[in-house]
């Protein structure tokens, strides 16, 4: 056993160890409720060894000095935080999305009770009651004020896409400061947690705890990868990029999509985008994680209207029985066809935009054909623009250009938005640009414009004293429907300001000339007889086949049909999302139990260890207090 002085010396490592592990106990219980925080858990180990005895003639012995801290170790699983980060990077990923189909909705307000579909009913109630008597001032003023009503209440559910579109854009930028926040915060606890723990004398517990928990959110808003260096310092990879390094972050930016305010997150350092654009996302591939990735996808990242909705063309539409109409068919079919991919690929995965295109379709599919029953009209196809009373060319609704294929370009390299016809042409919206290859030699020039003009033939005419005529029913914002040249009424396409104008939502609302006067709602026939064919027409272009979304999932209907294929299908998507996010939430929640059963602080386990090493501290102040006595004693029997 030791001798006199080095007892002491066992006494004294005995107190100090003990008083380290009382510390360490009121350390655990001190933070039993602190979010993030980890048992620690005090190690011990012999100190150092002193021989003694003749080495030559007497087999040596060995003494210890005593017990020392061998370490102060949090208890925690790398394999449970890996599978939970992983889960919740999922979590993130689902829940984003499902919360953009929860807003959609409750702007359908289909599960409120005051319904979208109610405007609906209430304006086709209108035209049938309009329909059995023309004349009547009671039928047309409550057409008036339901069609109205439908028009505010799509304006107000545009609105508030675009405003929730709006709220996830600000959100995406929120979150790429908060991921750059997070990977600065983690690289400063790199530095601070090598700097303590280069003597190998102490553990930086508290500062692994905070970047544990750094660790946990990044992983709630990107997919990452991780581990630690040599000197304690965690090496961090976003969305497969080098995030956090040894020597520095790499921040993620943003940059605009053309043409819109919508961020896009980029990673400026590598000169790329943090997504590749429109990558398929499934569980299958294991790449549907992250918040910002569900973010994106619910927001979309392009402008879009009514148009970018394919009509599937019925060959019923077509005279199937020559060869003109079989080839006009499918050259209709195969320009369905492909903008079916464009929209199953840019507009149909995300929860807003394909809610913005489905109703602006919607709206844009009633208020064209009601339009069409008031102001019916034909199509000219002319080789040359026309022109106004003034010489200034009109808006065409289509033209035609005859060029080679590979010099059609737009100032981004990508397709020209717009569709190439079977014999070499290809129609585009008039106010779309045409960019040429730069060794193009010749300006395009259109070869056909097509133009709309009303039918005199079939129109009918209001009841007031003018017999006006060419009334519609919806308005497009500071634009006349017609212009006329020469006695004919020809499709208005501009606005006062010259812009291409279009019956979409966000530019349109009731015609005042008719909701002023309703006399002038065009339901009489020139010799002024009512028009009861007319208001049968209203209510069979209501009933005839309209549209589809996805030839695999809607069947072409009417407009209740189409509404309510376009409510279902959210409804359903709402519905898998649902389960997704209970199941995610599970999961988390289960491994994060698992992790409070590993690493969480139990008060009744800590107050025993507390009592334990209260003892030890008493037995080692005893022990002392016995060696101190003893020499005492020996000095004084020694000194006498």
């Amino acid at each position: 056993m030791a001798n006199g002085m080095a007892s002491l010396m066992v006494g004294a490592s005995g107190l100090k160890t003990a008083q380290t592990a009382l510390n360490t106990t009121a350390h655990n219980l001190a933070n039993i409720n602190t979010v993030g925080y980890t048992r620690q858990q005090i190690a011990f180990k012999d100190t150092q060894y002193v021989s003694y005895g003749n080495m030559t003639t007497v087999s040596s012995s060995e003494y210890g000095l005593g017990v020392g801290v061998s370490d102060i170790r949090r208890i925690r699983d790398q394999f449970i935080d890996a599978a939970y980060r992983n889960e919740n990077s999922r979590l993130g990923y689902y829940s984003n999305q499902y919360k953009a189909i929860e807003e959609v909705e409750d702007l359908l307000g289909e599960m409120q009770g005051v319904t979208y579909q109610d405007c609906l009913n209430n304006l086709y109630e209108a035209l049938n009651e309009l329909s059995k008597e023309p004349d009547s001032t009671v039928g047309r003023s409550a057409l008036i004020q339901m069609a109205s009503a439908f028009v505010t209440r799509s304006d107000a559910v545009y609105q508030g896409l675009k405003s929730y579109q709006q709220t996830l854009n600000i959100e995406v930028d929120n979150m790429i400061n908060r991921v750059n926040e997070i990977g600065n915060d983690i690289h400063k606890l790199n530095k601070q947690i090598a700097k303590i723990e280069a003597t190998g004398i102490e553990s930086a517990n508290d500062y692994r705890d905070q970047r544990d928990k750094l660790l946990d959110e990044l992983s709630e808003y990107v997919t990452i990868s991780y581990y630690e260096s040599d000197n304690g310092e965690v090496i961090v990879s976003a969305e497969t990029i080098p995030f956090v390094t040894l020597t520095a972050v790499s921040e993620m930016s943003f940059r605009m999509t053309e043409g819109t305010d919508l961020m896009i997150p980029t990673w400026p350092s590598y000169e790329r985008d943090v997504y590749p654009p429109y990558e398929t996302y499934t569980n299958v591939s294991d790449n549907d994680k992250g918040g910002l990735k569900g973010l994106l996808l619910a927001r979309g990242c392009v402008n879009v209207d009514y148009s970018d909705v394919p009509i599937k063309p019925l060959a019923s539409d077509y005279d199937m029985t020559t060869e003109a109409g079989r080839e006009d068919y499918e050259l209709d079919y195969a320009t369905y066809l492909e903008k079916q991919d464009y929209y199953n690929k840019y507009i149909e995965p995300s929860v807003i935009l394909s809610a913005m295109a489905g109703i602006d379709k919607l709206v844009n599919g009633i208020v064209d054909k009601l339009n069409g029953v008031f102001c019916p009209e034909k199509e000219v196809v002319v080789t040359s623009p026309m022109l106004d009373e003034n010489g200034n060319e009109l808006l065409a609704n289509e033209m035609k250009y005859t060029v080679e294929q590979d010099v059609l370009y737009t100032a981004t390299g990508k397709a020209v938005k717009g569709y190439d016809n079977a014999d070499g042409t290809y129609t585009f919206k008039s106010d779309e640009e045409l960019f040429l290859d730069e060794d193009a030699q010749t300006e395009a020039i259109p070869d056909e414009y097509t133009y709309s003009y009303l039918d005199l033939e079939a129109t009918d005419y209001g009841m007031d004293d003018d017999k006006t005529i060419g009334s519609e029913l919806f308005k497009r914002d500071y634009t006349e429907r017609y212009v006329i040249v020469n006695g004919q009424y020809i499709r208005n396409n501009a606005n006062s300001k010259g812009d291409r104008s279009e019956y979409k939502l966000g530019n349109m609302g009731m015609n005042s000339v008719v909701a002023q006067d309703i006399a002038k709602i065009p339901m009489h026939t020139i010799q002024g007889k009512i028009d009861m064919d007319k208001g049968q027409e209203l209510l069979d272009v209501w009933n005839g086949n309209f549209a589809s979304l996805n030839p695999e999932q809607y069947a072409i209907g009417n407009f209740d049909e189409f509404y309510n294929n376009f409510v279902s299908e959210f409804a359903t998507a709402g519905n898998v999302l649902h389960n997704y996010v209970e199941n995610q939430q599970t999961m988390v929640e289960g491994y994060n139990d698992q992790r409070l059963q590993t690493e969480g602080v139990a008060s009744d386990e800590e107050l025993q260890k507390m009592i334990k090493f209260q003892q030890a501290y008493n037995a080692a102040s005893r022990y002392i207090n016995v060696i101190s006595e003893m020499l005492e004693h020996l000095v004084t029997s020694l000194g006498s």
